[in-house]
């Protein structure tokens, strides 16, 4: 049995609020906990439905770009799994 492969690809992502400097340093977050939770059972069982989606705007404490990161990550993974974790 081959372990199930999760890729995801985003296009755009648009950090308002934050330098430069902090936007690359979220979405480094972004990138360590979405591998993070692709790691973790379970992993998403819900068939590619289309190419493209929109999350909503995801609120994060000011100040700490992990932590928008982090949030962001939390996000694109429930929309991918389904509504879990």
């Amino acid at each position: 049995m081959t372990t199930p492969r999760v890729e995801i690809a985003i296009d755009e992502l648009v950090f308002r609020g934050l330098s430069p400097v902090d936007a690359r340093l979220a979405a480094a977050a972004l990138e360590t906990r979405l591998a993070e939770l692709a790691t973790e059972p379970p992993a998403p069982s819900r068939a590619r439905a289309e190419a493209f989606r929109r999350l909503s705007p995801v609120e994060a404490p000011a100040g700490s770009p992990g932590a928008v990161g982090h949030a962001v990550a939390g996000a694109v993974w429930r929309e991918v799994a389904g509504g879990r974790r």
